[in-house]
């Protein structure tokens, strides 16, 4: 595949994630109040892009397997290069298959969640929302310690590029003073 075509497969993905995304927060974004918008659009979003990079990473596992399971013998399996036994055995590839959907369903699950907890007017609720958020703030700092020690993994420049609106989610989504108290 050519740079373009990777471009074109982002650019798909990223719609699609939106699209999920508006999806998950349809139901209860009217009913949210001022900031507590921002962040479950946030956190929708982020539940679609789970989603999408869980399907797409499925389908790599899915060709690998399908490349280790074919006849050595033929062209595209004998370009793989065995580093241990564990490589050539189809069965690690369907373990890391349904590892691989649990963590996406469980993830994608916990941002949606997470979102609707966001726009609830209940402190606790919106407390489990800002810890999930404080997860995501700790995986963004990883990320600037990566970029910090000379790391350009797309990963840690994603997390930098989005720790200031993460930042701003969990300020936004922090309950009020007198909820917290519980007055």
């Amino acid at each position: 595949m050519t740079p373009s075509d990777w471009l074109i497969v982002g650019v798909a993905g990223a719609l699609a994630s939106g699209v999920l995304g508006a999806l998950v927060a349809r139901p209860f974004l009217p009913a949210a109040q001022g900031s507590a918008r921002l962040v479950a659009a946030l956190l929708s979003v982020q539940a679609g892009l789970a989603t999408v990079g869980g399907a797409a990473l499925t389908g790599a596992a899915i060709r690998s397997w399908q490349l280790v399971d074919d006849d050595p013998a033929q062209q595209a399996a004998a370009g793989l290069v065995e580093v241990s036994r564990i490589d050539g055995d189809g069965r690690m590839y369907a373990l890391v298959l349904l590892l691989l959907v649990a963590l996406t369903a469980c993830v994608t699950v916990l941002l949606a969640l997470a979102a609707r907890f966001a726009t609830s007017a209940d402190a606790k609720p919106r407390a489990l929302a800002c810890a999930v958020l404080g997860v995501e703030v700790a995986f963004c700092g990883y990320g600037v310690a990566q970029v910090i020690s000379g790391s350009r993994n797309a990963l840690a420049v994603g997390g930098v590029a989005t720790l200031p609106l993460v930042m701003a989610a969990l300020v936004a989504c922090w309950p009020p003073r007198a909820q917290a108290a519980g007055r």
